[in-house]
């Protein structure tokens, strides 16, 4: 649907799924094409915080074919232990645009010609945090939510190595020999999240029967028809 200049994704119809538009996913059920998405903000609530930056990667059957990544002034100085954390400091986004200008465009990117004929899954970790930051900010400026299927990286390794007792970002990459080190930058998230889902992707493939594979959609909390997909093995 399209509302004050932005096309906010919704859930796909009845006739949308009885017609097999849902997007394809492998013998293990995880989707060949997704975005992987990660979000820099000001800090933890939406309602008194605000985004920083926005990366987000287009996969196509495996591999990074596009990208997104823009600064955003959130329009409040910036916390020093953010500073620290992401290296973005108020001088470095002073002169840019707020997220009013900024999501419309990366709203319009993630619908823009050549996308799935349904909004692509959205892959993140811990990806609860930033769909709450889009779901609010779309509301803000459009009126109405933000609205998808998700895969969360952090559930996915919890699911499958509950074994170990850390599952952030930054203990992945590590244990996945993908990169030592997080920089806790939105377009490097994303994408070093897009390399621990298809690390997964492969891992479950190899040591897992596809018939004991299943995923759980949950609905979000929220309202909005946000829809997690929850890896189950059984």
């Amino acid at each position: 649907m399209t509302t004050a200049g932005i096309t906010v994704f919704g859930q796909p119809s009845d006739s949308a799924r009885n017609a097999g538009e849902m997007p394809a996913v492998d013998a293990t059920g995880f989707p060949a094409d997704y975005v992987a998405l990660d979000l820099e903000t000001t800090g933890f609530y939406p309602n008194s915080c605000a985004i920083t930056e926005i990366g987000a990667v287009r996969v196509r059957e495996g591999r990074i074919v596009d990208q997104f990544q823009q600064l955003i002034n959130p329009l409040r100085p910036i916390p020093r232990q953010i500073t620290a954390l992401t290296g973005i400091s108020d001088a470095m986004v002073a002169d840019l645009e707020p997220i009013d200008e900024v999501l419309p465009r990366f709203i319009s990117w993630l619908g823009k010609p050549g996308a799935q004929p349904i909004p692509e899954p959205i892959i993140g970790h811990n990806v609860s945090f930033d769909l709450r930051f889009l779901d609010y900010n779309t509301r803000h400026i459009a009126g109405t939510g933000f609205a998808c299927t998700d895969y969360d990286t952090m559930q996915i390794s919890r699911t499958l190595f509950p074994e170990q007792r850390h599952h952030r970002l930054a203990d992945l990459i590590v244990r996945f020999g993908i990169a030592d080190n997080e920089e806790h930058r939105a377009l490097s998230d994303a994408i070093q999240t897009q390399e621990c889902f298809e690390w997964m992707r492969r891992y479950i493939a190899e040591h897992h029967e596809s018939d004991r594979i299943d995923w759980r959609p949950v609905a979000a909390k929220s309202s909005t028809p946000i829809l997690h997909q929850q890896l189950v093995i059984r």
